[in-house]
Parts: C-alpha cells; sequence; structure tokens
C-alpha cells in the first residue's frame, strides 16, 4: 500500500507492508537514484521472515517523490527521513523501530542515530560521503561524474578521513544493535568505508560472497538472493525487542 508523509511543504511516496508483529516496524531505504520498489523483495523478505512491519520510502528525486534528483541534496533527504520516523513514531507510539538502508540509504540510516534513537541499524553496503558533500545538490555528481567518482573512490579508501567522519566520531553514541552487510566484490564501497562503519559502531557483520555493489542488477542466482536476505532476518531475529 502507497502512502504520502508529509514533509516540509511537500509530501514523499512510501509503501507500507503490513506484518504479523504490530510491536516492530522497520524503515527500508533505497541507495542513490534507486527507489522504494527496488527494496521490495528486501521489504517483503523482513516482513515474511520476522514478522515486521516495513516502511519502505522514495527520498525526492526517487521513484514516486517529487523533484528531480539534482535539485535535492543529502541534508535535505536526511530531514525527510526525519519526518518519516517522526510521522512513525505518532502512527505507532509502542513500536520498536529499527531502519535498513542501502548504500546512500545505509549513510542516511547511520546519520539518523545521532538525531534519533531506535533498535536496530542494518547497514547494507554502506557508502560514505565526504562530509562537506552533506549540503551539495546531487547536480555535483550528475554534471561531472568521471570527477565526482575519482575523488569518491579516494575518500572511501582514506581511512583516517573516513574515521574522523561525523557519523563515525558519533557512532559510539547509538545504543543499538547494528549491523554491516559487506558485498564482496564492491567496486563502488570499498572494504576500508565497510570496516570503519563497522570499528566506529562496534558492529556485527556480514560477508555476501560474490555480491557486487548493486544485488538486483546484478545477482541472479535465487538460492544467493534468498540466503542474502535469511541472513539478514536472523541477525534481526536474534537481535529482537530490546527489554
Amino acid at each position: 500500500m502507497e502512502l504520502k508523509i508529509a514533509c516540509s511543504g511537500y509530501e514523499i511516496a512510501a509503501d507500507w507492508y503490513e506484518g504479523t508483529d504490530e510491536d516492530k516496524i522497520l524503515i527500508v531505504l533505497p541507495g542513490y537514484g534507486s527507489s522504494k520498489e527496488r527494496q521490495r523483495v528486501h521489504a517483503e523478505s523482513m516482513v515474511q521472515d520476522t514478522g515486521t512491519s516495513a516502511l519502505a520510502v522514495d527520498f525526492s528525486g526517487h521513484g514516486n517523490s517529487p523533484f528531480e534528483l539534482r535539485d535535492t541534496r543529502p541534508g535535505q533527504h536526511l530531514l525527510e527521513l526525519i519526518y518519516v520516523f517522526d510521522w512513525l513514531k505518532g502512527q505507532h507510539p509502542d513500536a520498536v523501530i529499527s531502519v535498513s538502508g542501502s548504500s546512500y540509504g545505509g549513510f542516511l540510516a547511520a546519520h539518523l542515530t545521532s538525531y534519533r534513537k531506535f533498535a536496530n541499524l542494518i547497514l547494507r553496503a554502506p557508502a560514505l560521503y565526504p562530509p562537506a558533500d552533506f549540503y551539495n545538490p546531487w547536480s555535483v555528481r550528475i554534471d561531472d561524474l568521471e570527477t565526482y567518482e575519482k575523488r569518491m573512490a579516494a575518500y572511501r579508501q582514506d581511512s583516517t578521513a573516513l574515521a574522523s567522519h561525523p557519523i563515525l566520531a558519533g557512532a559510539p553514541a547509538f545504543e543499538g544493535h547494528v549491523l554491516v552487510v559487506v558485498h564482496e566484490n564492491d567496486e563502488v564501497v570499498p572494504r576500508a568505508t565497510t570496516n570503519a562503519y563497522i570499528t566506529a559502531f562496534g558492529a556485527d557483520s556480514i560477508i555476501a560472497e560474490g555480491f557486487s555493489h548493486t544485488i538486483d542488477q546484478n545477482v541472479t542466482d535465487p538460492a544467493k538472493l534468498q540466503a542474502y536476505q535469511d541472513h539478514i532476518a536472523n541477525w534481526l531475529n536474534k537481535s529482537g525487542i530490546p527489554s
């Protein structure tokens, strides 16, 4: 079921998946340029295997939400995520909320730990961007992709710069459980970046063997795809609802 969630003067689109456990909700965040529709398999798997309800989000400039991607920026998307979180808490005040983010969605999910409290954080091949880029419109990337990608590749290998990122520097204050899913053959998010997340959050980790960065476009083996979702669901079931 598609919903519209009010932000500051506009609405973004989200899909609601009803679970069997009214005490649990999972927010599912797509990667840059992706959509809630491409998160359907992940959302449905978590609902089926954990009983949680799930809310998959289209940030502005993505999927069925308004605006052109080039005119949006990470700061705007984080604010939208806060609106989504607060809307959920208003609708389901007693539910325990978890967040699962893929790539750019993982970056935003990690940012949320500085602003809201929630139970479980799942970072799937999480990207990381230099702090100053948080305020840049995505047109900076779109208009000169080659230069942008070279700059990101260098940054994501720089362990010293990564460790000082505000998200990771503040990670020890997060009281929830954290899982980092590493894609073994990730060509976008190198091991230096995922290791930085794991170290900063004291996170559990899973290595998805043979996986490149984008799953739905590069992994065709149904057994591998199912095992990927099963590992995450098993971790979420094990983490459970804090007492």
